[in-house]
């Protein structure tokens, strides 16, 4: 029911109890596949998302666009073009729809096979979530797209709703601060902790923010212990997803011209995000250079979830 390079799950202890299914620490509603509880503590998830806030960069259409230019294109600015943020919203990444196409399980996993489609569009991503026990519960994504995708992706990973009660974030990857492909110059790899709210910058206009590249481990805190931790396993080349803790879904950072209209947040949201698009500096300058830009592909990362 799975890819053949998953690994077998170790032994353990499938039960389910109407709609929902217990897999080791982590409970699941068979009417959708989602994640429903970890180690005793709610969660909501996985969801792809393809979407971010448009930063300035984004909104802006100055200086022409690498985008549209072709790959053979070496001027020093791009051509003529719309900003990311209009060829992105054409294109329905802000209200993509997701469709449950399977649920499956036996002894020892889980897969659920999701179609996410772009509003008022003919292009989608077909999904699969793989869920298995290995020491704890671990879950691999698989990410199609569709072919006939014809403009990049802001980023591609999956969102997890937390409580709201948690408060702060340790990580093992790179920081302190948010880095991007093009803005990673002075990031480090190390060990960092921060309060979630420290996590993200506080723009004038709500924006995209906080992204923090390769990963390996982050464990998340309310107030008095760690509640949920999650380690990312690279890929053949080494690669690692990124994350992203923010109090704000990007729907609601985009629809916020100024820091007072976000809504009290009724969650935390974690972003596992195997890639994202660059940050360029087309406010002012140049837009995404091209071997920062995120073009549709087919992505595969794995997860591991471990008592904290």
């Amino acid at each position: 029911m799975s890819p053949t390079s998953r690994p077998r799950s170790l032994p353990s202890t499938v039960s389910r109890t109407g709609s929902t299914l217990t897999l080791g620490e982590a409970e699941f509603d068979l009417r959708t596949g989602k994640l429903r509880n970890l180690y005793g503590l709610p969660v909501d998830g996985p969801r792809l998302e393809l979407w971010r806030a448009p930063t300035d960069n984004d909104r802006s259409d100055s200086r022409g666009t690498f985008e549209l230019a072709g790959s053979n294109y070496a001027g020093g600015e791009g051509v003529p073009g719309p900003s990311s943020e209009q060829r992105w919203r054409q294109r329905g990444l802000d209200r993509l729809t997701h469709r449950v196409r399977e649920v499956r399980h036996d002894a020892d996993q889980l897969a659920v096979q999701v179609r996410v489609a772009a509003a008022n569009s003919s292009q989608f991503v077909d999904v699969s979530y793989y869920w298995w026990i290995d020491q704890g519960p671990a879950l691999l994504v698989e990410v199609t797209p569709s072919s006939n995708w014809d403009c990049t992706w802001p980023r591609v990973g999956v969102r997890f709703d937390l409580p709201p009660e948690l408060s702060r974030a340790s990580w093992f990857g790179t920081g302190p601060l948010e880095s991007y492909p093009d803005t990673q110059r002075a990031a480090r790899v190390g060990r960092f902790a921060a309060s979630i709210d420290d996590l993200v910058v506080d723009y004038s206009r709500p924006q995209e923010t906080g992204h923090r590249a390769a990963l390996r481990t982050l464990e998340v805190f309310d107030g008095s212990a760690a509640r949920l931790r999650v380690a990312t396993v690279p890929d053949h080349a080494g690669h690692r997803p990124g994350f992203t803790l923010t109090r704000h879904t990007p729907q609601e950072l985009d629809r916020a011209r100024h820091p007072y209209e976000l809504e009290p947040s009724e969650h935390v949201y974690l972003f596992v995000d195997h890639a994202v698009h660059g940050v360029g500096s087309r406010a002012c300058g140049l837009d995404v250079q091209p071997q920062h830009a995120l073009w549709p592909s087919a992505r595969r990362f794995e997860l591991r979830f471990t008592t904290p």
